[in-house]
This record gives C-alpha cells, sequence and structure tokens, in this order.
C-alpha cells in the first residue's frame, strides 16, 4: 500500500497503518499522547480505541467533590462503556493546617489558601451530608461494565507510560495540588485507633470505616451487580466496627454481598472483644461483626485476607474453619447477649489467599480442610506458623514441612499453591525465622501449578527449609520427606 508523503519524503501519521502508529505512540509520555491526540480530528479518532481502553478500563478517584464529579461526567461520556474498575483513594485534603492559622503567610498566597480552605470544608461537607454516596450511585448507575471497586491507600508507580518517576494518582490529586499549593493527605494507622491520648487515630479509622460503607451502600442504591471488591491497604487496615450493618442497612447492602464473587480486606484485629451467649455462658468475641458480615457471602469464590503486622489471627480463622452444624433451638438463657455467629459455609470458594499473619499449623490446616471439595488454589504471603511457647532450639523442627506432609494426607483437588516470605517462630516477629526453598532462584517464593497435588507438595517437602533451625539452616528430614509418616 503506498502511503502518503510529504514533500520532504517523509511518511505522514495519517497514512501510516494502525499497528504502526500504535507502536510509535507506546513510547510518548502521557502528556505527549495527549498532545498528540489534540493534532486532528483523524489522529484522535484512530488513536480513541487504543487510548480508552489503557486509560479508561480502571481509573481511580478520591473523596472530593471534584473527583466524584469528574466519575459521574464519565459515566455520562461514550468511555462509559470501557469503565470496568473503579477505585478510589483514601488521600484527601489535610484539615490541620485549618488549625494553624497562627502560620504567617503571603499575601500572593492567599488565593491559594482560600482554595485550600474551600477544599477542606467541602470534603467535610461532603461526607457529613451523605453526598459523595449520592454522586456514587448517579456513577455506578450509568457504568453498565463495572466488575470491580477497590479501596487503596497508596499510588502506585507501575504504569508504563510514566514509571517509575511520575505515579498513577487519584483524578484531581495534582490539580488540588496545583490550586492549593498543599499536598494530600492520607491516613496512617500506627497504634490501635482507640489508643489512650491519641484522638487523631481513631479519626483515621472512623474515615476508612466510613468510606468502606459508602461504597457498599452506594453499589446497593444503585442496584448494580458487582462481583469484586478489594481492599488493598499498605499504611490502615479495617478494624471490626467497619462491618457493623445496623438492620436499616441489610435491604442495601445484603444483596451486594451476596452477589460478591471475589473479596479482599485488610484486616486489623485489635478492637474490643463484643460480648455473646455460648449456651448460655457469658463468652467474649472478637471479631463479632465480621463473622455477621461473613454469613452474608453467599456466592464468595475467591477470599483473600491479609493482617496487621503480623498480630495472631488464629480467633478468626479458626472460625471460619469450623464445620457448619445445625444449631438447636433453645429458650433465652437469661444472659443479656446475643447469640454467636455460627461458622459459616462458603460452599463455592475455590481460592484462599492469607497473608501478614502468624497462625497455628492446625488452624491452617483445619481451613483448607473444611474448603477442600471446592478449593483449587491457595496461596500465603508472609505467614509464620506459631512454634510452641519456650521450645529449646534442639527440640524445634521444621513446621512448614510437616505442614505439606500434612496437607498431602487430605483428599483435595487443588491445582495452584503460591507461597511468599514465610516464616516459622514464637508470635514475636523479630525472633522469627524465614523459610527458604533450595529449588527457586528466588528463595523465598515459590509456586507452583499442575494436575498432580501430591507431585507439588513432594518437592515443597524436599526443597524447603528453615533459616537458623537449631542454631543452623535446616531443610526437612525424613520423616517430614515421606507423606505418609506421623507428624
Amino acid at each position: 500500500m503506498a502511503h502518503r508523503t510529504n514533500a520532504d519524503g517523509s511518511v505522514s501519521l495519517l497514512s501510516m497503518p494502525v499497528e504502526v502508529l500504535l507502536q510509535i505512540t507506546s513510547n510518548l509520555t502521557t502528556s505527549e499522547l495527549g498532545y498528540l491526540r489534540c493534532t486532528c480530528k483523524q489522529i484522535e479518532t484512530t488513536l480513541f480505541p487504543s487510548f480508552s481502553r489503557e486509560f479508561f478500563t480502571r481509573r481511580k478517584f478520591m473523596f472530593t467533590e471534584f473527583s466524584l464529579q469528574a466519575l459521574i461526567d464519565i459515566s455520562k461520556s461514550r468511555l462509559s462503556s470501557c469503565l470496568s474498575h473503579v477505585m478510589f483513594s483514601l488521600h484527601r485534603p489535610t484539615a490541620f493546617r485549618l488549625y494553624n492559622a497562627h502560620q504567617v503567610r503571603k499575601i500572593d498566597e492567599d488565593a491559594k489558601s482560600n482554595r485550600f480552605i474551600d477544599e477542606c470544608v467541602g470534603e467535610m461537607t461532603l461526607v457529613n451530608t451523605d453526598q459523595d454516596v449520592e454522586m456514587l450511585v448517579e456513577a455506578f448507575g450509568n457504568l453498565s461494565n463495572l466488575e470491580t471497586v477497590g479501596l487503596r491507600d497508596f499510588d502506585s508507580h507501575s504504569r508504563h507510560r510514566d514509571a517509575p518517576n511520575d505515579a498513577w494518582r487519584s483524578y484531581g490529586a495534582r490539580t488540588f495540588e496545583l490550586n492549593t499549593g498543599t499536598a494530600l493527605g492520607v491516613p496512617e494507622q500506627r497504634r490501635p485507633p482507640f489508643y489512650t491520648g491519641d484522638s487523631t487515630l481513631s479519626c483515621e479509622a472512623t474515615h476508612l470505616s466510613r468510606v468502606f460503607i459508602n461504597i457498599l451502600r452506594a453499589v446497593g442504591k444503585a442496584q448494580s451487580r458487582l462481583p469484586r471488591f478489594e481492599v488493598i491497604l499498605r499504611k490502615n487496615s479495617l478494624y471490626d466496627h467497619a462491618f457493623h450493618l445496623p438492620k436499616y442497612l441489610e435491604p442495601t447492602v445484603d444483596p451486594v454481598l451476596a452477589g460478591l464473587r471475589t473479596l479482599f480486606l485488610d484486616l486489623n484485629t485489635a478492637f474490643d472483644s463484643y460480648g455473646v451467649d455460648v449456651n448460655g455462658v457469658p463468652t467474649e468475641c472478637s471479631s463479632y461483626f465480621l463473622r455477621r458480615f461473613f454469613s452474608k457471602l453467599h456466592e464468595l469464590e475467591h477470599l483473600r485476607l491479609n493482617f496487621r503486622d503480623y498480630t495472631t489471627t488464629n480467633d478468626i480463622l479458626t472460625w471460619l474453619s469450623q464445620p457448619v452444624t445445625a444449631v438447636p433451638s433453645s429458650p433465652p438463657s437469661g444472659i443479656p447477649f446475643p447469640r454467636s455467629p455460627p461458622p459459616v459455609d462458603l460452599i463455592k470458594l475455590q481460592r484462599l489467599d492469607i497473608g501478614m499473619t502468624a497462625i497455628d499449623s492446625g488452624v491452617l490446616l483445619a481451613l483448607i480442610r473444611k474448603y477442600g471439595v471446592t478449593l483449587r488454589t491457595i496461596s500465603f504471603h508472609k505467614i509464620s506458623l506459631l512454634e510452641p511457647p519456650l521450645i529449646a532450639p534442639e527440640d524445634r523442627s521444621n513446621l512448614w514441612a510437616k505442614f505439606f506432609g500434612q496437607l498431602s494426607k487430605l483428599d483435595l483437588k487443588i491445582s495452584a499453591i503460591n507461597l511468599q516470605f514465610l516464616s516459622q517462630g514464637p508470635n514475636e516477629m523479630p525472633t522469627a525465622r524465614h523459610v527458604t526453598f533450595m529449588d527457586t532462584s528466588h528463595s523465598s517464593i515459590r509456586n507452583w501449578a499442575g494436575p498432580d497435588m501430591q507431585s507439588g507438595l513432594r518437592d515443597y517437602i524436599t526443597y524447603t527449609s528453615v533459616v537458623g533451625l537449631n542454631g543452623k539452616e535446616s531443610s526437612s528430614d525424613s520423616s517430614e520427606s515421606n507423606p505418609d509418616s506421623k507428624c
């Protein structure tokens, strides 16, 4: 095919095959691509399909009026059908500066200062009046191909056009900082939220739970069929109060939870236990509201639970691993407590991911055994198996090799196992002993996939080593290498 040439003999962009033009534009930064699209209508038309797929399949917004209005505008445009993954950032105007009015500023900063005040009080009013929910309802109602809603507290540097120097930020973040001369803030939990004398942490935990529940409310009010909800946090985590669903919210939120097929949660179990009635005995129940939340997940296929700072999570994971039994009806015991939430059965669970926790190997084994009929993939990230307390160095054993040996005795249909940065030791993480895999280039990571689970587990048993076990690096012993031996 002949190409249109310019007077100097060069080929015009307008005459290039689309594939060649896309290859050229793949090397441009986001700003440069924008300038090119504005050169002429034909170029814009040619680039629009690839542009919309790259930049409007996934978009990130924050809880400010400007950002949420942009989401509404996109949902009403020709880009609406492209948007399938909407993420929300916890970044917001930092109101701290409002309460430091004694700071001296130059007169030419007054315009930026006024804009900053407008943004801060506007964000307060937005969430205090539920206008954020109403705006989300309008946007979600227009997004016919919405598949995933996510919540983040960090900016990614993974976009190939601008990485690694420029992060992928929420819509409106850069404009806010240019107009106000102030950086956006993000909540960061450093101690339990109700730590005495630290009301800031309580406010941050409350803000996170408000955003979490408001997203679910908006999806429910929009009657959107949402299959995937991802909460991925690095500096924060959800406390139990985030999962409190009073009766007046159940008609709105319950259908959303019932339809979820994938759920990612970052949890912190450092929250007051709730008093419950267990066979007429007052008993403390940790993660009470989370347990009730789980009982509403009827279609769940993929569950990912990350915990905070390796807190011991035996309670909630033990509850998830317990078999479902018929609860006999009994007369009221006279104790002014609700009944303990019964165990749940996630009958469609195919993938289970657990990370950042210290746990007893028996609990982990029971959890996999319970869902063995449907479970196909398990992933463990930064998990530490708990050793018996006060164990002598000479009595330590390779707990992970034993775990894999016990796993091989179960009737499972697992086709993939993904392990990263494992360890074992007491509950105090600084003294944990790290696991290495002797047959991988990255010794802390090992993934397996295939139809023969027994073969995969034999490799895990053989090549799993614990650094510093008995004062030296130790791989599995002969009893651990034999799946049929007693553990």
